[in-house]
Parts: structure tokens; sequence; C-alpha cells
């Protein structure tokens, strides 16, 4: 690869992993959602600093070119990164349901209670 492309990459790299540092340490981001984010970020890193590590991957795994490894990983992550966020919505929806059932019943009981100090 083209030393100027690899150096290029690395700072790219480089910047979108002190952004995600950045939204965390500000609070604006949730360290479960910004960790794999990172984790593909730092594994950018050292593919782009150490390209051979690419081509042992694709002798290990039988796939031809690099190029390919790279969309196999890539769709490997975003499975774990899709099925993850499922879960996660799954389980805020389960909560609004029962802070939703939680809220209806102190309002009845505040409707009560209201009933019951007018008669």
């Amino acid at each position: 690869m083209n030393p100027r492309l690899t150096v290029f990459l690395f700072i790219v790299w480089l910047l979108a992993f002190l952004f995600l540092l950045h939204r965390l340490k500000t609070r604006r981001a949730d360290i479960r959602f910004v960790l794999p984010w990172l984790m593909l970020d730092l594994a950018m890193m050292v593919i782009t600093a150490f390209p051979g590590i690419l081509d042992t991957f694709c002798a290990l795994f039988g796939i031809e070119t690099p190029s390919n490894m790279l969309f196999f990983f890539a769709l490997l992550f975003l499975a774990a990164l899709v099925c993850s966020l499922t879960l996660s919505v799954s389980r805020l929806n389960a909560q609004i349901k029962d802070l939703t059932q939680r809220l209806a019943l102190r309002e009845q009981q505040e409707y009560a209670n209201r009933e019951a100090h007018d008669d």
C-alpha cells in the first residue's frame, strides 16, 4: 500500500477514535454503544499499520483476496451490531411498557384519592 495512503488512513482512524473518546468523556454517548465502534476503529488502525495481518487471515480462512476478507469482517461486525441493538430495543420496549403501566396505576390511584376527598 502507498505510504501516503497508509498515513492518511491511520490519521483518519485515529481522529475517529479520538472523536468517540470525546463523546464518551462528555457523556454524549453510552459506552455500550460506542465500544463496538472503538474496537472496530482499533482493528482498522492495526490493519492499516500492518497490512500483512489481513493476508494471514485470508490464508487462515481460505479467502482469496484481502478486500473480500474486509467485506466478510464488515458483514460479521454489522450482524453483531444489529443483534446488539435489537436486544437493546427489546429491553427498552419492555421498560417503556412497565413504566407506562406504573404511571397508569399511579394516575388511577390519584384520581381515586381525589374522588374520596371530594365526597
